[in-house]
C-alpha cells in the first residue's frame, strides 16, 4: 500500500528525503509527506486518475517523494494542503530540492510540483 513513511524509501535517498523536508520547515514552509513508496496497482490507478504520467515511477523503488506545503484556514490549528500552483512556496521548496542534488517535477515540461526523486548518475 501506499505509504507515506521515511523508512519505506531507498537508503540512498532517505537522507536527502529527510533533509528535504526539514529545510522546508527551516525556511517556514510546513510540509506534508503525500507519499513515499507506491506499488504497481496504486500507480496504475493514479495513470488512470490522469495524476502520474509514467508507468515507472521512481515511488515503485522508493526514490521518489511527494510533498506538498500546508497553510492555515478559518483560524488557528486548521491546517489545509496548498496544491495552488502560483503559491510562492513551490518555487522555494523546488530551489531547496536542487540545493540537494534532486530532481524537481516542477522543472518538467508536465509539471509536477510536489515531486521529487533522486538523481541517479550513470
Amino acid at each position: 500500500n501506499m505509504s507515506r513513511k521515511f523508512d519505506d524509501l531507498d537508503p540512498l535517498f532517505k537522507a536527502k528525503a529527510i533533509e528535504l523536508v526539514a529545510r522546508c520547515v527551516e525556511a517556514g514552509i510546513p510540509v506534508v509527506i503525500v507519499d513515499t513508496l507506491r506499488s504497481h496497482k496504486e500507480q496504475a490507478e493514479y495513470l488512470k486518475q490522469g495524476v502520474s504520467w509514467t508507468k515507472n515511477s521512481r515511488h515503485l523503488v522508493g526514490k521518489a517523494i511527494d510533498l506538498c506545503p500546508i497553510r492555515s484556514y478559518m483560524g488557528p490549528g486548521t491546517t489545509k494542503l496548498n496544491w495552488d500552483d502560483v503559491n510562492p512556496d513551490w518555487g522555494k521548496i523546488g530551489a531547496i530540492g536542487a540545493r540537494l542534488g534532486l530532481i524537481w517535477g516542477g522543472n518538467w515540461t508536465q509539471r509536477d510540483l510536489g515531486h521529487f526523486e533522486l538523481l541517479e548518475l550513470p
